[in-house]
């Protein structure tokens, strides 16, 4: 559950075999795609490889002998062959197309389900913004699932075939032509590392600027209270004006790179022109010979100066490939403990110490408490110190640093994270809500619920008398964290929620801030009544009017061992 010890998502490392090999599962559940996908390709370049000497038989010998007959039969047979390569082109693009989506579908789907499987810890140091982002990254991935490799294994082969054929046509003009090959490795190997390192300094700095556009979409209530729509619109064009500045760097140079490669495969193609021409004017050579030569020096330049390009085009992918790993190397919370079904409600803190932080103060400082099953209690005190953050170690948001907590004298390190999770319910003071239906929200605690237990916890917890108002029920989408309701009938959705999840332990984190006194009374007889026989834990600086109701006052991360029993009307 902890996170790697110095582990910086900012930081890329170095390449390695291991690195690669976590593309290699995906890959293998597509393999019959790609094979055909790959078979259709190399027949693609099996085609194109006899048009050039074809069109040097026509020039050279059919022309010459006026055979209007072969000429046709040949024509018939280019035709024939473009077809082919159209029909087989066309199915290659389409299968590696369909491959590429599904496997990066695929992987944003598993990255995605990692995320949500880390701890709370994981998102205290990490902007939403910011990982939205990261999780945008994958994409430049799709360099790993394309027709690419497929390219460079088919562009050796097309490589040793021309390089045959072209000494076949002249071996003088073909040891001048391949003298310039090395030109295409040095120039691939000068320009790398620099668009490497733009690269990664492009998707970091797109991270930065996708974080900083949530904060102020997120905040934009306060930055129109406080008239800071200026401010927040400079620090935005910063942001954006710095990943414009990289983004036209490494423009620059993959411009300049592949502008130099188109160059020397020039330069290659100018050699050939003049070597050829004195030939033809000399009469050594002929004008199909040339045009079949050149055909076949750009069939080999062109896997050279493509597998030089694709050099260039790797190392953002590469950086891509990096920083997706990163995020999956973080060690997600483990659900291999035991599960439960039912709880007694039995609770348990054997001096327990915690601390956000290391190098932080402990938030938590030898707490002991024991609550009994169907136990009521209170916890009450100043603002930080500690109440919630006991109910985190409660639902092993955090691990405690050193005690134990125990549920049905059970220790929790020992439990399903996620059975735990399904038998305890927790009203908060800042209740979330997703841009959804009422009924969805309410459901999201146990979304197999009939209608009659829907309709019996909204009744319960005091929320139907304003669903009914509302202008399409419980069909009306509340927006983007309930914006459209007020606090208190968003809190009241969060208690229709913990009622419909019938859980065995309840606990309710300042649940009744946004609520009037009418609606206090309804959830302190909720809990009298429909709760009684469950475990009730309540924090709140309000002292609740429950029967046999033990409180418990903490300050500076400690709880004294004798409870109270209503003595506070009221503790601030």
């Amino acid at each position: 559950m902890h996170l790697k010890k110095g582990f910086d998502l900012r930081k890329t490392k170095k390449l390695t075999l291991s690195t690669l090999k976590c593309i290699i599962p995906y890959l293998k559940t597509h393999w019959k795609q790609a094979l055909i996908a790959s078979i259709f390709m190399i027949t693609v370049s099996l085609l194109a490889l006899p048009t050039p000497y074809l069109i040097k038989y026509i020039i050279d010998e059919v022309l010459i002998a006026k055979n209007i007959k072969l000429l046709n039969l040949i024509i018939l047979l280019l035709i024939a062959i473009q077809l082919l390569k159209l029909i087989f082109s066309f199915l290659t693009n389409y299968l590696f197309s369909v491959l590429n989506q599904e496997i990066i579908v695929k992987i944003k789907k598993d990255l995605f389900h990692r995320l949500l499987r880390l701890p709370l810890s994981f998102f205290d140091k990490t902007q939403t913004g910011y990982l939205l982002s990261r999780l945008g990254e994958v994409e430049g991935l799709s360099f790993f699932f394309s027709n690419t490799f497929v390219r460079i294994l088919i562009g050796l082969f097309e490589f040793i075939f021309c390089l045959t054929i072209l000494f076949y046509l002249n071996w003088k003009l073909t040891f001048i032509s391949i003298s310039i090959l090395p030109l295409f490795y040095f120039a691939t190997k000068y320009y790398s590392k620099s668009i490497r390192k733009l690269s990664k300094e492009v998707m970091e700095k797109g991270a930065v600027l996708s974080h900083k556009v949530q904060d102020s979409l997120s905040g934009v209530e306060v930055i129109k209270t406080f008239t800071s729509e200026e401010r927040e619109t400079e620090k935005i064009h910063y942001y954006l004006d710095e990943l414009k500045q990289t983004s036209i760097k490494r423009n620059i140079v993959f411009t300049l790179s592949s502008e130099l490669l188109t160059l020397i495969g020039a330069a290659g193609g100018f050699l050939v022109l003049w070597y050829s021409g004195v030939g033809i004017i000399r009469g050594t050579f002929t004008i199909g010979t040339y045009i079949a030569f050149s055909a076949y020096l750009a069939k080999l330049f062109g896997p050279t100066q493509m597998m030089a390009t694709i050099g260039l085009r790797f190392q953002p992918a590469v950086t891509a490939l990096e920083r997706v790993r990163e995020l999956m190397e973080y060690e997600a919370e483990e659900d291999k403990g035991i599960k439960i079904n039912k709880m007694q409600g039995e609770i348990e803190f054997k001096n327990v110490y915690f601390s956000y932080d290391s190098e932080r103060e402990e938030v938590l400082k030898g707490i002991n408490l024991r609550i009994s099953p169907k136990e009521k209690i209170l916890i009450t005190g100043p603002n930080g110190s500690g109440k919630s953050t006991l109910i985190k170690l409660l639902l092993g948001l955090y691990k405690a640093k050193r005690g134990k907590i125990l549920i049905d004298k059970k220790d929790i390190n020992q439990l399903s994270l996620t059975s735990l999770r399904e038998r305890v319910s927790i009203v908060s003071q800042n209740t979330f809500l997703f841009n959804d239906t009422v009924k969805n929200n309410i459901l999201y605690s146990c979304p197999d619920a009939s209608e009659e237990k829907l309709i019996e916890a909204v009744k319960l917890s005091g929320a139907y008398e304003f669903i009914k108002r509302l202008d399409r029920g419980f069909n009306t989408i509340i927006g983007e964290r309930g914006v459209r309701l007020s606090g208190g009938e968003r809190q009241k959705l969060s208690i229709a929620r913990a009622i419909l999840k019938n859980s065995d332990i309840i606990i309710f984190d300042e649940a009744t801030t946004h609520l009037d006194r009418d609606s206090e009374k309804r959830i302190q007889k909720l809990i009298n009544e429909n709760f009684k026989n469950k475990t009730c834990i309540i924090i709140s600086h309000k002292i609740w009017n429950i029967p046999r109701l033990k409180i418990y006052y903490m300050n500076n991360g400690k709880i004294p061992q004798i409870p109270h029993l209503n003595k506070y009307d009221n503790i601030m």
